[in-house]
Order: structure tokens, then sequence, then C-alpha cells
């Protein structure tokens, strides 16, 4: 820092110009996310309707599904154009049904799009969604500009180092495909890193908080839990937090005044949230989350001490939108029951059931790895349904890698913070404003991370979790920052890059020795054919194919192919329904010429059930249960065995989804080339279940060539040469 006088003048330019140059950084990276080439969002899933109809605006002639879809149809029924800008702008219609302060942004982007649409010639009645898009990427990029001024560490390499980092998080795809769509979830994320820079700000030592901070930490608060009612709770901890910090720190009293004032109108919203939404989340977290995948005789004993009648067991594993499950419960007289357990009652149950509160914990770390939603795709017209954008996915990619998808994970994160916090606050800091500081941090992030599945149940946690998602990686980016600017010689500056690096430690090596064991356990030799080892068995395009053993009977065994070479569409036709698909019948007929004559003599036909989708349920030999599949591959066949299905007869058939499931509970890497199960997405006619290359379960249209691993059951046979290895699979006689 000292070797001439040019570098302390860069210093002080960097300094001054971060902020801005951070966030233009910023602008450019959500701008290519959103907007190169074919540009990209996020599918409807059924929620962006309340928004719209707020809104004045409507689908058009379809409602579409699974894909992305930039434009839509504005009302504009209201004679005069000012008349029609009147009615966008402070209609009444739609509000009661969803009182959300992002209504208000997409109303303005309404009338943003009738002034593009006016100068440049388009047809005034199409809405385009990228005009919302760039409005929350400008709003997005400020707020990144303003946090990126606020950190200031020591020397100018960490500082960028960090800089760059918050750049490759907080751009992340997962994050800003939100904001072209009708989610909250954009307007939410927004809320919240503009929370997270007036934190840092209002706590810089080098500068006195003004009335100005407190006015801007109320409106990022308000603005973060009105965009979605869920977080109200926690930016009313957060206006606590940061308009206390003003007061305790400049002595100005009008703090209490602006907090306050914001406090009462989150309230507010939180008493207008309309009646419906409590109904829906409250039966879901019964029926979905409390009784979900527990036998009858645990359900009826649930029920009961939620004050239910015993009854309601037969509606476990259902959830409020399933087609007839509100009829029935009319017909027999038990809606009134069903839907009059409260939030009061789901707090009280889980306290006073530890375990399957623990139980449900476990259930929600495994779902805390992922940003982006699985089932909502990114592209539109032109590209298959359920398209997805590898573009500013990296941080995604590595965050799903890494151990935040289990609670030791979650616990390290932290720890982790909570140990720097303290370490570094215990100097600076009353004791007390430190405790409550960071009693308030575990408050919000015991109440994001255990809330979604006590209030709302299993479904939807792909979204549900994205709060404590967020803090999640905001906090990573703390212990970044905090490790980076303490890094000295000194023994008591080594404390915070220890800790960071206990953090690292606990992320990485849980996933890494998974990988290594799986690499260990395909090396292994074995004495004989069985469970585990590898077999060589037919060919295809000449070359010989390998398959593991992943079942033994007293008959013999089941061989899933392990080479990913063959690549095919399930259905030609863009059907999802196992008995009628071309890979079927391509499986069970040209396939096997790669085999000997020898080879098909040990191949035996074999009866399988086969899952159903929804439009063929009324052909299912067995069943009492909509499929839920999800994507977590170790939990993707949680009660299949209830599932409308059939009975199949093949020689050759496709991996299910137990066996899939089954392969990932007993460790094996499942990850690689997508390939297809036999399991369909049962409210759908042409999307297919497969296994993604990150190991998860997805769903996709099924006439996209992907890879068929072939599943077969032979007879006990012995081995010619080999050693079982994935390297050396045995030859059979």
């Amino acid at each position: 820092m000292n070797a001439g006088s040019e570098r302390p003048g860069a210093e002080r330019l960097y300094r001054k110009w971060c902020g801005p140059l951070f966030g233009l950084l910023a602008l450019a990276l959500i701008l290519w996310t959103l907007f190169a080439g074919d540009g990209i969002g996020l599918s409807n899933n059924g929620d962006f309707g309340r928004v719209m109809r707020a809104a004045s605006l409507s689908f058009g002639p379809r409602t579409p599904s699974h894909t992305y879809v930039d434009t839509y149809v504005i009302d504009l029924s209201h004679g005069s154009a000012l008349a029609n800008v009147a009615s966008i702008l402070f209609g009444a219609t739609g509000l009661g049904s969803y009182p959300s302060v992002q209504v208000a942004l997409v109303r303005l982007s309404v009338v943003a799009n009738l002034v593009v649409n006016k100068l440049l010639g388009w047809e005034m009645s199409t809405y385009h969604i990228q005009v919302l898009g760039a409005m929350q990427a400008v709003m997005y990029a400020a707020g990144i500009g303003l946090l990126a001024s606020q950190i200031r560490l020591r020397w100018i390499w960490q500082d960028a180092a960090v800089k760059l980092a918050a750049l490759l998080v907080l751009c992340d795809i997962g994050y800003v495909a939100y904001f072209n769509s009708f989610y909250g979830e954009g307007l939410e994320h927004i809320g919240l890193v503009w929370c997270a820079a007036m934190l840092v700000r209002v706590l810089r030592p080098d500068r006195v908080p003004t009335g100005w901070d407190g006015l801007w930490c109320v409106l990022c608060a308000a603005v973060y839990g009105w965009a979605k009612f869920f977080n109200i709770p926690l930016a009313i901890l957060a206006l606590i937090v940061l308009e206390g910090i003003v007061l305790v720190r400049s002595g100005k009293r009008r703090a209490l005044a602006l907090g306050g004032g914001a406090a009462a109108l989150l309230l507010a919203v939180w008493i207008a949230v309309p009646g419906w939404m409590d109904i829906e989340t409250n039966y879901n977290a019964v029926f979905y989350g409390v009784v979900r995948g527990v036998d009858r005789a645990t359900a009826e004993r649930y029920l009961a001490d939620l004050g239910l009648p015993e009854e309601l067991a037969d509606y476990r594993d259902t959830n409020y939108y399933l087609a007839g499950v509100v009829d029935s419960l009319e017909e027999r007289g038990l809606l009134d029951e069903a839907e009059s357990v409260g939030k009061a009652d789901l707090v009280k149950f889980y306290l006073t059931h530890p375990g399957r509160l623990w139980e449900q914990a476990e259930l929600t770390a495994l779902h805390c790895g992922m940003v982006r939603p699985y089932y909502l795709a990114n592209y539109g017209a032109g590209h298959p349904l359920m398209t997805c954008s590898a573009r500013m996915s990296l941080w995604s990619a590595v965050r799903d890698w890494l151990a935040l998808d289990s609670l030791g994970g979650c616990a390290a994160v932290t720890a982790a913070a909570l140990a720097m916090a303290v370490w570094l606050g215990r100097r600076r800091m009353r004791p007390l404003w430190l405790a409550l500081l960071l009693l308030a941090l575990l408050g919000a992030l015991c109440y994001s991370f255990l809330l979604p599945v006590i209030c709302n149940g299993e479904g939807d946690f792909a979204k549900h979790m994205f709060p404590y998602v967020e803090l999640t990686d905001l906090l990573l980016l703390a212990c970044l920052a905090l490790a980076l600017d303490r890094a000295e010689r000194s023994r008591t500056g080594a404390v915070c890059p220890l800790l960071g690096g206990a953090l690292a430690l606990a992320l990485i090596l849980p996933p890494a020795w998974s990988a290594a064991a799986g690499l260990w356990r395909d090396s292994q030799s074995h004495p004989a054919p069985e469970a585990g080892a590898y077999v060589v068995l037919g060919s295809y395009e000449g070359q010989p194919l390998t398959w593991l053993i992943t079942g033994e009977t007293e008959a013999g065994f089941t061989l899933l192919c392990a080479d990913e070479s063959i690549s095919l569409p399930f259905d030609t036709a863009d059907g999802n329904d196992w008995a009628s698909s071309t890979a079927r019948e391509w499986l069970n007929g040209d396939f096997l010429a790669g085999f000997r004559e020898d080879e098909l003599a040990l191949i035996r036909e074999t009866d399988h059930p086969v899952i159903l989708p929804d439009a063929l349920r009324d052909t299912a030999e067995r069943g009492d249960l909509d499929f839920a599949c999800s994507h977590i591959a170790v939990l993707s066949d949680r009660l299949w065995e209830r599932a409308w299905q059939v009975s199949a007869s093949d020689r050759v058939r496709l991996p299910d989804i137990h066996l899939a499931a089954s392969l990932a509970r007993e460790g094996y890497d499942i990850a690689g080339r997508p390939w297809w199960l036999d399991t369909p997405y049962c409210p759908s006619g042409v999307l297919t279940r497969y296994v993604g290359a990150d190991g998860h379960v997805y769903f996709g249209e099924a006439n996209v060539p992907r890879v068929l691993r072939p599943v077969v059951d032979i007879g006990k046979t012995p081995a010619l040469s080999g050693s079982g290895s994935r390297g050396d699979p045995f030859i059979l006689a």
C-alpha cells in the first residue's frame, strides 16, 4: 500500500466510486442474464393470477403452463386514455384479495408499458413483462451498489474480492429470474438487499446515522415485509433492529416514530391478509405436513392432539388444491373441522411434539440447498416445456453442491456468523445491545427455517424456503468479508479467518467425502456377482454395455445400465405414459439386437409397477393418491406405492422413481447426463420425470432426447472373468 504516490490516489478513487461501479456491474449482469439472446424469466404455476387481476392484466386466449411467457393483455376498456390510466393506477379491483405492495409496482409497470408502446408504435394493449424486469433490475442494482459502498475492507484486494463474490451470489439466476415474473419474491429480495445495505450503513463506526438513514431503513423493511406476507414478522424485526441502532447511535427519537408507524402499517397489512390464504395454508400444514408420510394410527393420534376427528386421517398426504378434496370434505360434513386449525394450534402442536418437529426440520434442511425453484421454466416459445437456463448459475450450482442442505451445514453457517459477531462486537458494543442484535438474527433464521413447514406443510418448499436461503447467502458473504478483513498475523486477528476456514470445511467436506466414497465403492472388487458389482451385458452401436447390479433375489439380479451412450426421447409422440411410449417399444425391440443369444436367454420378462398420469387414473389397478414427487432424490419416491398405477410386463424397462431414490439413499452418485425415468409428471400429459445432471429429479417434455438407462432382470449365473469393479466388470457366463 506504500509502494508509491500513485497507489494511494488510486485507492482513494476506488473507495469513492466503488459503489456506483459495482452497482453498474450488477445492472449489466442482470440485464445480460434476463435479456441476452432468448430472454428468460419464470413460468407461472398458478400464482400470477392474483397479481394480474389487481393490475388490469390477463393472459389472453390461453393460460400458459410450464413455459415462460413475456406478453400479456392490458385491459383498456375504460374509454379514454386518461380513464384507462386512472383505472390501472387507482382501481380497487383485486386489491382486497391480494393487498401487496407488489401490486403498486406492477401497476406502474403497466403504465410504463403504455408509454413504451406509444413511443415505439407497438400494440397498446400488449404488456411486455421485460419492462417490469428492467424496473426491478435498476432497483436491485442500486441496492447492490449501496451495499458495496458501505463495505470497506482494509486492503483493496480484500474489498474487491468480497464485492465480486457478492455480485456472483446476488446476481445469480436463482434470484434475478424472479424479476421477469409476477412472483413477489423479486421485490422481496430487493427489499432485503436494501435492508442489508442499510444495516451495514447504520453500523459503520466512522459515521453517525442520520434522520434520512432512519427513513430509508423504514422504507426498505416495509417493502421487504409487504411484498410477501410471510415476511411481515421478519420485517418488523428488521425495523426494531435498524431503527433501534439509529436511535442508540444518533439519539434521534424520530426513529421511534418512524419504526412504530411502519410496524403499525405492516401489522395492518397482516390483519388484512385474505382469509382464504389462512384456510388453504392451514389445511396444507395439517394434512400435507403434520400427518404427511405417517401411518394411519399415528395420523389419528396427531389429529386428536389438534382437536380434529379421526376420520380426517383419510385425507393425510393431500393438499387443498387437489381435485375433489374440498367436495369430498363437504359431502362428509368434515370441511369445517378440516379448516378449523389455526396458526397458534400448529405452533402449539410442534412445541408439544419435539420429535415430529425434529423430523420436519431434517426434511426442511434438505430443501435449503437450491436457490431457484425446480418446477419453473426459464424459456418460452421456441424451447421445449420446462427448459431452464444455465446463464449466470455458477453460484446456484456451487451452493447446491455444498452441505447447505443439511442441518449440520445450516447450523455451521449460523454458528460461524454468531461467533464472528461476538468476537468483533465484544469490545465495540455494550453486551446487552450485542446480545439483542444476535438474538434478533437467530430469531430471523429460526422463523424463516421452521415456520414454512409448520404453517404450510411440505407444499411449495422451493419457494417457501426462499427467505431462509436469502438470509443464509447474506450471512455467507458477511463471514467471507469478516474472515478476509481480519486476516492478520497476530493471534487475535486470526480468529475470524479460522472461523471462516472451519465454516468452509464444514460445507465442503461432506459432499467431497460422499464423492470420494462413491469412487471408492466403484473401484472395489467383488468375489462374485452381487448387489453393488458391475457386469458386462450386451452392446449398443458395437460397444459393450456395463451394468450395475442394483438388487439380488433368489431368482437372480436386477441390472441398471451404467453407460450413458443411449440418448433418445421418452416418446416421440410427446406422451408420458410408459405403456404407449416409443422408448418402451425400442427397448423391447431394436435394443435387444445388441445382445447375443446366450445373453438374451438370461433376460427375464418381469412384471413391474408403473405410475399413471392423471388423465389415465381411471385405468389404475391400485392406488389412492395423487403422486407428488420431490426434486430431492432421497425423498422423491415418498408414498409412491400409494400412487395410481398399473402393472406392466417387459423384458427391458426404464428405471422408476423408486429405484432412483433407493440408489440415492444408498449413497450412489446418480448425477450425470440427464436420464429418463418411467415415471410421469402426473398433472401433465406430456411431461416425464428424469434425473438431472445435478442428481435432482426434474420433469421435462417427453419428446426431448435424454439418456436411456435400461433396467433388466436376469437369472443367476457365474462370472467368467473380471473383479466386478466399474473399471473391471464381470464377464458373465
